[in-house]
């Protein structure tokens, strides 16, 4: 069976990232939103929310979470795990528009990556800034270059756990993009069912996010993950700090 980006993976996707610690992720973007004066109780979107729980973990430190994300299925894993408490939207990163301006947004776990074409971040960034209020923060973290390149491209990774059997397998392409195979085995009582998604990630230099940027936002910082320092040649992951213009 073979399905689009996500579909059966949303079932497994929370195991697969249990060493996200997400508590941790959280408390470094709040401290932005505390130096930056995004208060408790301000309205925050999870752009690209997945199964919810950077919505959930904001939510339970006072923010007001709302949800969007293309994949029915991962919004359908989030409703469960917020009980219907967040508002949630089946909406694309690049097109995605709301009746109300926030006060940030974040975009976390690379999602950014998902979209192809420099065109496409563009577009992301602008409807971002037609969602947020003046001078409203904008956070979200990117793979590297590096990352696709030495970590990512050709490389296989397997996950044996007690309900499903995963392997993920990585092609490099052209562009900095690589190829994303995975072959999923979810336990069903006796047998396992088998699905099969295909998609691709690219990853974007610094500078070209940095010209993307220009028009909508004033960049505060490029950081390397989870730290205050800049990105090294072997950095994997990248924070901005954005403010809307």
């Amino acid at each position: 069976m073979k399905m689009g980006s996500y579909n059966y993976f949303s079932k497994v996707y929370d195991e697969l990232t249990e060493n996200v610690n997400y508590k941790i992720r959280s408390k470094y973007i709040t401290a932005f939103f505390d130096e930056l004066g995004i208060k408790k109780g301000s309205t925050v979107i999870d752009l690209a929310c997945g199964t919810g729980t950077f919505s959930k973990t904001l939510s339970d430190l006072g923010y007001s979470m709302i949800g969007i994300d293309s994949s029915e299925q991962m919004l359908s894993e989030a409703f469960s795990k917020l009980k219907g408490k967040i508002p949630l939207l089946n909406q694309k990163m690049q097109n995605f528009n709301l009746n109300r301006r926030a006060s940030a947004c974040i975009c976390c776990l690379d999602s950014l990556n998902h979209l192809n074409r420099i065109s496409e971040i563009t577009e992301t960034f602008k409807c971002v800034y037609n969602s947020l209020n003046k001078n409203g923060v904008f956070i979200f973290d990117v793979n590297t270059v590096y990352k696709h390149k030495y970590i990512l491209a050709d490389n296989t990774f397997v996950f044996d756990e007690d309900n499903y059997f995963l392997a993920w397998d990585n092609e490099q392409l052209e562009n900095n993009s690589v190829r994303i195979i995975l072959d999923l085995f979810i336990k069903c009582g006796n047998y396992y069912q088998r699905c099969t998604e295909e998609f691709s990630e690219t990853a974007y230099e610094i500078d070209e996010l940095k010209t993307a940027l220009a028009p909508y936002f004033n960049i505060l910082g490029v950081y390397d993950d989870l730290s205050l320092k800049p990105p090294e040649k072997k950095s994997e992951r990248v924070y901005f700090v954005c403010r809307r213009k």
